[in-house]
């Protein structure tokens, strides 16, 4: 659709663009959160530059992991050309799975140093990532990245006319305005049990079943071939069944614990 933006005189990638705002509407509500509960944000905010570094390295990881034979037959153009290996390889190219694996990482490795319980911390922390994802995802459907299958009779299709990376002129199903839309309800859901006083214990299970779920079913929808594929499923529906076998059976025992203990 539009996938750079004019402003100044200058070009800049629409994606880029969007991935800032996201980034800077999910540390805004972070810092709300922490004042709202009272508390002196300087030392927990470095958890989140802990998580936004964490995202960087796992979503680089992971968009070469399918990669990998390509990525070792080009090792010749390190010496080479190293402009084009960075094209190809090191400038773009980010896995949203792999981001999520590595900023929980990092943020569990952050509380671990600083002996921060995660319970607190991840009650502010949790919702903020679907708010941020769903930035990012406008910012795919503008750039024209992470597109979807062509869109079957009887379907909304977009069809763009600029796009860098999708097909032009194909009506296309707009699976990124799907999980921007749902990565937003996902965000108020969170939210409100977060506001009931639910620990970030409770609300990751719930939001890795949640979206789990979402993108499996999501990813059947998507028409680009470059996430990588591993048998019959994309990278990321391993991803989301991997995170499912183990978040879902957490959340049920969190739910029946809870049920237990309102038995009187």
């Amino acid at each position: 659709m539009a996938p750079y933006l004019v402003l100044f005189g200058r070009a800049f990638p629409t994606y880029s663009l969007l991935a800032l705002a996201g980034a800077a509407a999910a540390w805004g509500y972070f810092h709300w959160r922490l004042r709202r509960r009272g508390e002196n944000p300087g030392r927990t905010e470095q958890a989140f530059l802990w998580g936004v570094l964490g995202a960087l390295v796992g979503a680089k990881l992971l968009y070469l992991l399918p990669q990998l034979p390509q990525l070792a037959a080009d090792l010749p153009l390190l010496g080479q050309d190293p402009a084009l290996f960075s094209a190809r390889y090191l400038t773009g190219g980010f896995v949203f799975y792999g981001g999520l694996l590595g900023a929980l990482g990092a943020v569990g490795l952050f509380c671990r140093r600083r002996k921060l319980p995660f319970g607190p911390l991840g009650a502010d922390l949790v919702p903020a990532v679907p708010l941020f994802h769903a930035f990012g995802r406008v910012g795919c459907f503008l750039a024209g990245c992470c597109y979807g299958i062509p869109a079957p009779a009887g379907w909304w299709g977009v069809t763009f006319s600029q796009a860098l990376l999708a097909p032009n002129g194909v009506a296309l199903v707009p699976v990124q305005l799907y999980e921007a839309a749902g990565c937003l309800l996902l965000f108020l859901l969170l939210d409100r049990l977060a506001r009931r006083g639910w620990s970030g214990g409770q609300l990751l299970p719930v939001y890795l079943s949640l979206y789990g779920a979402f993108r499996f079913l999501l990813e059947f929808l998507r028409g680009d071939e470059a996430r990588g594929f591993w048998g019959p499923l994309s990278t990321s529906q391993w991803v989301a069944l991997a995170t499912l076998a183990v978040a879902l059976p957490v959340l049920l025992w969190q739910q029946s614990k809870r049920n237990h203990q309102r038995q009187p």
